[in-house]
């Protein structure tokens, strides 16, 4: 078996050069989620190859017009532009359909699959339609759905942005609709994006398997008590929320540190103002943010569980979260399965005052019970969730299609 993997990854080695010289990163849960899938297929099927266009802003270099290369078992296909509108769109569709006609020529003697992250509509269309004229089964991947994707992290400002998301949703949307087989995160996900009944799988996420090398102990656990989160600064994600329950943590060496970006990215030298105990990371390496994670006294996700979309989501920061054996404060989040609950602290109460009063709670717990907490999630995550797993669950069900 052969695939095609089309989404935003790049190899390891090009994600060091994007995150050195862009001013704006690229969004690293997204590289590690596909790159952890990619590398478990490599480990079932024949072969994988990865098709992606690269964000190339304008005054930045370093990065070649292709790039071609192997990483651990994934062979990547990369191409780098800058971008100027509707221009770039065009040279995108016809890089991705050549490529993809390309591969499916050179890849005759085995069954081919082109699995699209639809998120990615400008390299994905061309993709798709390559597959279709040529036969070739297409799955999509989705990990969130786009109407609802843009709503709870906000549209463009500008009268033209707006034209532009609506023509997004509504082109992504059209494709969306149109592939062979469904890869979900979620079962709510299957009515909305997969209306004329195609075979579906539900994947809510996975673990990174290399994680059991890494180990925890409290003897490596920093002074502090810290309180971790790692993930996109959106007020529609909670992080407003539990910003402002920290402040009213009575802990003096209590700490809450944040890495990642967003709207709120700008307010968090205030925050830090206010109270000395937060401290704004910025955008890191994720080797960096998982160590971190590991040293941590608790993960936190403050993701509202009233929102409608959670539904349709399972956040693959839970997943990193649990695999390194710190415990995790998760809000209940109706898109996680009943079955992760055991293995994890939740608010009950998601306004400020109870998620401060949780905090406070878990702060004052032994450091020998919430470390077997965190143990028991990572053992949980990794025997039954590690990315080997859930790749070799994609491989058999892309079996099933043949």
């Amino acid at each position: 078996m052969e695939i095609l993997y089309v989404s935003r990854l790049c190899s390891e080695r090009q994600l060091s050069v994007l995150l050195r010289d862009l001013p704006v990163k690229p969004p690293l849960q997204e590289q590690k989620f596909h790159g952890l899938l990619t590398k478990g297929l490599a480990t079932c099927a024949s072969g994988v190859t990865a098709l992606s266009v690269l964000p190339h802003q304008p005054g930045t270099g370093g990065l070649p017009a292709f790039a071609f290369e192997s990483e651990k078992g994934v062979n990547y296909r990369h191409m780098s532009l800058r971008m100027i509108p509707i221009l770039s769109h065009g040279i995108v569709f016809l890089w991705s359909f050549f490529s993809t006609l390309h591969w499916i020529l050179t890849h005759r003697a085995r069954a081919r699959f082109v699995i699209c992250d639809v998120l990615d509509v400008s390299v994905t269309i061309g993709a798709h339609t390559a597959a279709k004229m040529a036969g070739v089964p297409t799955i999509a991947l989705v990990t969130d759905i786009p109407d609802i994707l843009h709503e709870y992290i906000g549209g463009a400002a500008s009268t033209w942005g707006r034209i532009i998301i609506q023509a997004y949703r509504a082109l992504s949307t059209f494709f969306m609709e149109r592939y062979d087989a469904y890869i979900l995160l979620t079962e709510p996900m299957n009515p909305l994006v997969n209306p004329r009944g195609r075979p579906h799988m539900v994947m809510e996420g996975m673990s990174d398997a290399g994680m059991g090398e890494i180990d925890n102990l409290i003897e490596g656990k920093y002074p502090e008590r810290v309180v971790l989160y790692a993930g996109a600064l959106y007020s529609k994600f909670g992080v407003g929320t539990l910003l402002e329950a920290f402040l009213r943590i009575p802990h003096d060496n209590a700490r809450l540190w944040l890495y990642g970006t967003g709207e709120l990215a700008q307010a968090m030298q205030g925050y830090e103002a206010r109270d000395p105990r937060i401290h704004y990371w910025g955008v890191r390496p994720n080797q960096e943010v998982v160590l971190a994670e590991v040293r941590a006294t608790l993960l936190v996700n403050p993701r509202p569980s009233s929102e409608p979309f959670t539904k349709f989501s399972f956040p693959s920061k839970n997943m990193e979260y649990m695999a390194s054996g710190t415990p995790v404060l998760t809000t209940p989040l109706p898109g996680m399965p009943d079955e992760y609950l055991g293995y994890v602290y939740t608010f009950m109460d998601e306004s400020v005052e109870g998620m401060a009063a949780t905090l406070t709670g878990l702060l004052d717990l032994p450091p020998e019970e919430l470390h077997l907490r965190g143990k028991e999630a990572k053992d949980f995550v990794l025997t039954r969730k590690n990315n080997l797993i859930q790749a070799a669950t994609v491989h058999t069900f892309l079996q099933s299609m043949s």
